[in-house]
């Protein structure tokens, strides 16, 4: 029992080494983020996130071993690490004075990872806008989008480096967005790409929001990582 207690240390140890989201702390990564629509002008901003290191969080007054990461807004997300994979369990805004949890745990990359291995995620579309000379109007709606993994071997170019055997995961979705009496009722096809690499995590993604209508076109964002310590 002491040698198998040994050799699950060791795995668990190569395994974190060489994780596609590693939640050692002291960790920072700096992304550039740009969100290009097909009928507004395009936006660029900076986003940033922060390891904390592993600590002991209450939830709905269950004490868990997390791992937080807060983001350049102050908003902080807690994830776990388990044999499934890594989950994201909670989320915590300035406003709030606790952690609220997810209403389901979301997967962010499961194990273990081969090629094929699939799983679904509720998600939220948020890039498709129309700007209004008084208001903004954003076509925001719950779905579930389908993760694959497609690939082990990417060579992905950044700024921060050149990352080879990246991990690529692929998602797709589709859902309906019913709006006010002049908009109607519009269909989103909603596709992801995201890069991971080992020891460092996320490099690159680009996320597609498509509507059928003229209305609000195409929106695409483009993360890619410019610093990473």
């Amino acid at each position: 029992m002491k040698y198998l207690f040994i050799i699950f240390l060791l795995i668990g140890c190569s395994e974190n080494n060489n994780s596609y989201f590693p939640l050692e702390s002291s960790r920072s990564w700096s992304y550039k983020v740009e969100i290009q629509p097909e009928i507004e002008q395009k936006t660029i901003y900076k986003k940033v996130n922060l390891s904390l290191g592993k600590k002991k969080i209450k939830i709905n007054g269950e004490e868990n071993s997390l791992y937080p990461f807060m983001r350049e807004d102050g908003s902080i997300f807690f994830y776990a690490s388990n044999r499934n994979g890594v989950h994201r369990k909670g989320y915590k805004f300035l406003k709030d004075k606790k952690v609220m949890a997810d209403k389901e745990e979301r997967i962010v990359l499961p194990r273990p990872l081969k090629i094929g291995k699939k799983w679904e995620v509720q998600s939220k579309t948020y890039l498709i806008l129309k700007r209004y000379p008084y208001y903004d109007y954003r076509a925001t709606t719950n779905f579930e989008i389908k993760y694959k993994i497609k690939s082990e071997n990417e060579i992905v170019n950044t700024p921060a480096g050149k990352f080879k055997n990246c991990l690529l995961v692929e998602g797709f979705g589709k859902t309906k967005f019913i709006g006010d009496s002049e908009i109607g009722t519009i269909e989103i096809t909603i596709t992801s790409k995201e890069w991971y690499a080992k020891g460092v995590g996320l490099i690159k993604s680009l996320r597609v929001e498509k509507t059928d209508s003229d209305l609000f076109g195409t929106t695409k964002m483009t993360q890619i990582l410019e610093d990473y310590k």
